[in-house]
């Protein structure tokens, strides 16, 4: 069979980096299924998902920094609503069987080593496959395979020869539109049988295997609902199989407790969400007791109940994840020898994995409720207390103040004025009294507004001074060497950046405007020529360039020098990538879905972009050594992704491919510090829609 182009790009990999939050993969195409192994040799799991909407199933290659490859694809059947991974042909390689649903086949996908495959094979089944599995059913120690059709109402079995072809496919009865299958040895006769879950007559249907291939029906289990899958396991550790269905209508999973002859007790039901239709089994917190995991649909989460090994389950747990999550598998990801979870989410069109703790619990952000659509934050001790506190703009006229307590936790939000529109917030003390007061740019009013602090995290009433028009970004320095405060703000609308150099007395003077590129979004300050004087570079999304301006000490800047990024920058971030003892800078461009490094001469001039992938409409970025090896690693929000991308840097100008954590709904914003104070960066994500701010304990 001819290779296809499918290999692993070996890229230099840097020291993890691991937070508190799912890591959400970019799958495209409505992913109906995922399933997890070894594809390359490596000894980390990879990732295969059936695309539902193009024909072809993705393999994601994993890194040892914890992120994925960008999808490869494979071609097979029209409409691939299942995969499963099996040795077909005893070389020791997984290789890909696939549910080809529209067109009634299975297609076989062969690895040939090193992450290459040969072009899949097909073969036909019964009509509407929707679900398969792979075990012996003829007792010859070859992988075979086993189909539920969901049109013809039957199930499609196919003997493999070792060699990675299957005989003919020979079908055996269901019932009405059997949706799930699995296989286990029900009866204690050393042969497997299956057990199939028939959404539409609402039982599941027991086939008792002879050995050889073939199959008999021997009970019919009535659910009273509409079984979506079926999962085997001894729930009870008698020894004899039990089954498990999850069912969408009624938001239930049902367990059956087997006899080891084949039949079943009558059924105990377990909430979880709303229309539950995947589940799998696995001992997710080390008690040695199967617990099973559930994808839910519509509520857009997975449930884990733990197992008390006596045929009962506790309570669900639920964690979100994706949009309409259809599947999930289990693998451990991060070799800490606990067992993780990916989803497959249809239609967000992603695959969310979650690291499990050992403990029955995922690896998630925390969220704190802030004020209305928030999109800036600025992080400092507000009180005096040693802890790391947030503020947090607030639309339309607020900011939000969130006290921190030194545990990754805070306080109930305090909401003080602002402004009319405010997009963006620092602090620092502007009247010299050691309190941290605030600054704020206002979008729709114009202005910067002033608001005093008094050292308790209490804030007075603003007081504005006028800016360009649309300010969207600020920062705070003391350009003109007076040991007091400054502001610089880029203002979008007006395509300037206004200086207002301080007083002492938390006032400001009037501001002095530079031309920039269009559309300035983000400003971020540094000496960029090294001769001791603050200078500024603005991130110009409509020009997709960088102005930078020289500072001379006075508080003036030279006329703007502009410098090539990646498409559509809205924000930038300085620091030494290189190790060089120049600084560098970093922009998170909307347009591109991607980050622009350019490297510093330390003479004011920068270096072609270097572009590095990140999500979809990346924006703010934000820098810092978040694996802790001494060298500045990448941080961007993606708002079209809901992510947040985290990319490990060399040290020597590069950066190891984006692992991407899931945020809320439309993160506008992230920030860097240690708010559990246990010396390693965390990450605080705005999530405008949700009026929330996520945080990401680093936990690597």
């Amino acid at each position: 069979m001819a290779s296809l182009l499918l290999s692993l790009f070996p890229q230099p990999i840097n020291a993890q980096v691991s937070f508190h939050a799912r890591r959400d993969i970019d799958a495209k195409h409505y992913p109906s299924a995922v399933a997890a192994a070894d594809l390359n040799g490596d000894k980390i799991p990879d990732l295969v998902t059936a695309n539902f909407a193009t024909g072809n199933i993705s393999i994601f290659y994993a890194h040892a920094s914890g992120g994925f490859t960008p999808a490869i694809d494979v071609p097979v059947g029209s409409a691939p609503i299942a995969v499963v991974l099996a040795d077909f042909n005893r070389d020791n390689r997984p290789d890909i069987g696939v549910a080809n649903w529209l067109t009634s086949s299975v297609s076989i996908v062969l690895a040939e080593g090193e992450g290459k495959f040969a072009s899949g094979r097909s073969y036909a089944v019964g009509s509407g496959p929707s679900a398969l599995i792979s075990t012996d059913f003829d007792k010859d120690g070859l992988a075979d395979l086993a189909v539920a059709n969901c049109f013809s109402n039957d199930v499609s079995v196919l003997l493999g020869d070792g060699k990675g072809s299957f005989s003919q496919t020979t079908s055996f009865k269901a019932n009405s539109e059997p949706r799930g299958v699995t296989s286990a040895d029900f009866n204690n006769d050393g042969k497997m049988d299956l057990a199939v879950a028939n959404r539409r007559s609402a039982n599941v249907t027991v086939l008792l295997g002879d050995g050889k291939g073939g199959f008999n029906p021997t009970d019919t289990l009535g659910v009273g609902d509409n079984p979506l899958s079926v999962i085997a396991g001894d729930f009870n550790e008698d020894r004899h199989i039990d089954l498990a269905t999850a069912h969408p209508k009624s938001g239930f999973i049902t367990l059956w407790l087997g006899d080891g002859k084949g039949r079943f007790a009558p059924p105990l039901h377990y909430d979880v969400e709303t229309e539950p239709d995947c589940l799998v089994a696995g001992d997710s917190n080390g008690d040695s007791h199967l617990d099973v995991m559930v994808a839910n649909r519509f509520s857009g989460t997975v449930s884990v109940l733990l197992g008390s090994g006596k045929g009962s389950f506790a309570k669900a747990t639920s964690f979100k994840v994706g949009d309409s999550p259809l599947s999930l598998t289990v693998a451990d990801f991060n070799n800490d020898n606990k067992l993780d979870l990916a989803v497959a989410n249809r239609d967000s069109e992603n695959v969310s994995i979650l690291i499990g703790d050992g403990k029955g619990g995922m690896s998630i952000s925390s969220d704190f409720s802030v004020g209305h659509f928030p999109r800036a934050a600025f992080v400092a001790d507000f009180n005096k207390d040693g802890n790391l506190d947030l503020a947090v703009t607030s639309f339309p006229t607020k900011v939000t103040v969130i006290l921190g307590d030194g545990n990754g936790r805070f306080a109930p939000p305090q909401l003080f004025e602002a402004g009319d529109g405010p997009r963006a917030v620092a602090a620092g003390d502007f009247n010299l009294d050691t309190n941290l007061d605030l600054a704020i740019a206002n979008d729709n009013s114009g202005d910067v507004s002033i608001l005093v602090g008094d050292g308790k995290g209490a804030f007075a009433s603003p007081t504005s001074y006028k800016t360009g028009g649309g300010p969207s970004f600020l920062t705070l320095q003391d350009f003109n060497k007076d040991n007091r405060l400054d502001v610089a703000v880029v203002n979008r609308d007006s395509d300037t950046l206004s200086v207002l150099l301080g007083e002492g007395q938390g006032k400001l003077s009037a501001a002095v405007n530079y031309k920039t590129g269009r559309g300035p979004s983000g400003v971020v300050a540094g000496d960029f020529n090294q001769d001791g004087k603050i200078d500024l570079s603005t991130a110009n999304v409509f020009s997709s360039d960088t102005s930078i301006f020289l500072g001379d000490g006075r508080g003036g800047f030279s006329e703007a020098r502009n410098f090539r990024t990646g498409r559509g920058p809205f924000s930038v971030t300085a620091a030494d990538f290189n190790n060089d003892g120049k600084l560098d800078l970093a922009t998170g461009n909307t347009g591109a879905a991607s980050v622009s490094v350019l490297l510093g001469t330390g003479q004011g001039e920068f270096g072609a972009p270097q572009n590095f992938a990140a999500g979809e409409t990346a924006s703010v970025i934000t820098t810092g050594d978040f694996n802790k090896d001494s060298n500045a690693d990448l941080a961007v929000v993606n708002f079209g992704s809901a992510t947040v991308s985290v990319l490990s840097g060399d040290g020597k100008g590069s950066f190891a491919p984006a692992i991407h954590f899931g945020a809320a709904g439309a993160p506008r914003a992230v920030v860097a510090a240690d708010f559990d104070k246990d010396g390693r960066l965390d990450l605080a994500v705005v999530n405008r829609d949700s009026d929330t701010v996520s945080i990401m304990l680093n936990d690597l």
